[in-house]
């Protein structure tokens, strides 16, 4: 509607429409404000200043349109600044006090800013909320993208590291059923050799199995880094490189465990070197790799960095995590003084495709959580609601109930009325009165002796019709006057 890409002359047609329009608000507030004083009678004697009722009721309906219509900012100033002057013009031409028509110009205005703030606040902070789950949503989608890649590449090294293995069994049986192929006697020895070939045929049909399951598209040059490595290269390499590392790794490691456990001993241990090289340079990295029972345990730990690193970790620990549980294992870190990475596999680990847990989804989390602050906002708008409703139906209900009761408690009946004469003691005929006086009295239709004090009762309930009003007038401890208005005076 407005804003700065719009053409200059567009900007100030619009400019020039709201300073017209200020011009006609002031205007018409004025003209609202002549109504005057309004008298309600009937149920309840009320004076009010309709006039101002009148323009205070106009102004916060304007303030609350354009609240609505999302008017700029630019435009509402162009017209209180021309409201304003208006108003003080106003109030030299009726009043000869320019002063007090700007004042009350000023107050009209705010009236109207008042209403239109009131609609624009809670649009504006709605809408901040909104762009701060867009963006917490964007980097939730950008992290569990990150991590799906990370898990990505895990499974595919994983897969190749498998495949190689199934390769040299593979191997071996094509090996053994050229050999029986050549045998045209078929003696004992090559059914054996045959019954050899199936077992071997088997395993690696079971294993190929697991393979298919896990494998995905592997792209040159995608293979392991840590093919023909055993556990102490890997150390090694990072003492090359400037890491220093204590432990110890019993011996009995590397013959004890197969190659699926052993292979992801070595990605822990490089993930856990790597990131303590990058994230604690200069840390010494305590290491220890042990067998316990049917599990090998691996457990480093070194000095966090007293800064945060420079740049954005990587998901590495979450990758390796996701191949852990595959092989049925456990990764946990905990993170405090020393960071501390465990893990524990089991001896002859074999992949499982619903061993891994893949825990708890940031995107799923953040969805929930939105859920739950969303929910909770929609309770506090209805409490918002429901406070005032609740204070105004307490408060027409306690007007009802009094109204109710005055009308009811005011009623004199004509029997007593009759029972009452001029110059009877107020003592004496005050226990003939109702407890209280009624409500919207016509003071105006008789006079009242000059010096009395006068009370007002109705002859019978009436709501909203009226009926015969008795006056009982005391001056002196004496009645003075005992008279009876009828209905149409």
């Amino acid at each position: 509607m407005f804003d700065n890409d719009s053409p200059p002359s567009t900007r100030r047609a619009l400019t020039a429409a709201a300073a017209l329009a200020g011009v006609v608000f002031a205007l018409a507030m004025h003209w609202l404000e002549q109504l005057g004083t309004v008298e309600m009678t009937h149920l309840v004697r009320v004076l009010f200043d309709a006039g101002e009722v009148a323009v205070i009721a106009a102004a916060t309906a304007t303030g609350l349109l354009i609240g609505w219509a999302k008017v700029p900012l630019a435009l509402v100033a162009a017209g209180v600044g021309t409201a304003l002057p208006t108003s003080a013009l106003l109030g030299q031409w009726t009043r000869s006090d320019p002063l007090l028509g700007f004042l009350i110009g000023v107050a009209y205005t705010s009236c109207l800013l008042l209403a239109m703030l009131a609609v624009a606040v809670p649009r504006a902070q709605r809408r901040y909320v909104r762009r701060g789950w867009d963006l917490a949503f964007a980097e939730a989608r950008e992290h569990e993208a990150r991590v799906e890649q990370a898990v990505t590449r895990e499974r595919e090294a994983m897969a190749g590291e498998i495949h190689d293995g199934l390769g040299h069994r593979l191997t071996l049986i094509a090996v053994q059923a050229s050999r029986l192929s050549l045998d045209e006697a078929l003696p004992d020895h090559a059914r054996a050799e045959l019954q050899r070939i199936r077992e071997n045929a088997a395993a690696a049909s079971e294993e190929l199995g697991e393979t298919v399951a896990l494998l995905a598209e592997r792209r040159p040059g995608d293979t392991a880094s840590l093919s023909g490595l055993g556990i102490g290269d890997v150390i090694e390499r990072a003492r090359a490189s400037g890491v220093t590392v204590h432990g110890a790794i019993a011996p009995e490691v590397a013959e004890r465990t197969n190659d699926y456990t052993h292979a992801a001993l070595m990605r822990v241990l490089q993930e856990g070197l790597t990131n303590a090289a990058k994230h604690a340079p200069g840390a010494a990295v305590h290491l220890a790799i042990d067998l316990d029972g049917d599990e090998a345990v691996l457990e480093m730990r070194n000095a966090t960095s007293p800064a945060p690193p420079s740049e954005r970790g990587g998901h590495g620990i979450v990758a390796l995590r996701h191949r852990i549980e595959i092989l049925g294992g456990t990764l946990r870190t905990t993170s405090d003084e020393d960071f501390t990475l465990a893990v524990r596999l089991p001896r002859e680990a074999m992949p499982s495709t619903t061993a891994a847990d893949p825990g708890s989804s940031r995107l799923r989390v953040l969805t929930a959580e939105a859920a739950d602050a969303e929910r909770g906002r929609r309770r506090t708008t209805r409490q918002a609601w429901l406070a005032p409703i609740a204070v105004l139906a307490s408060l027409a209900l306690a007007v009802t109930g009094y109204f109710v009761y005055s009308t009811i408690a005011s009623v004199l009946p004509p029997e007593r009325f009759a029972a009452i004469e001029v110059g009877d003691a107020q003592s004496s005929t005050e226990r003939l009165l109702p407890p209280t006086d009624m409500l919207d009295a016509p003071t105006a239709a008789l006079p009242e002796p000059p010096g009395s004090t006068c009370r007002y009762y109705e002859a019978s309930v009436s709501f909203f019709e009226r009926v015969d009003v008795y006056r009982i007038c005391f001056e002196g401890d004496r009645v003075v006057a005992a008279d009876t208005i009828p209905p149409d005076e």
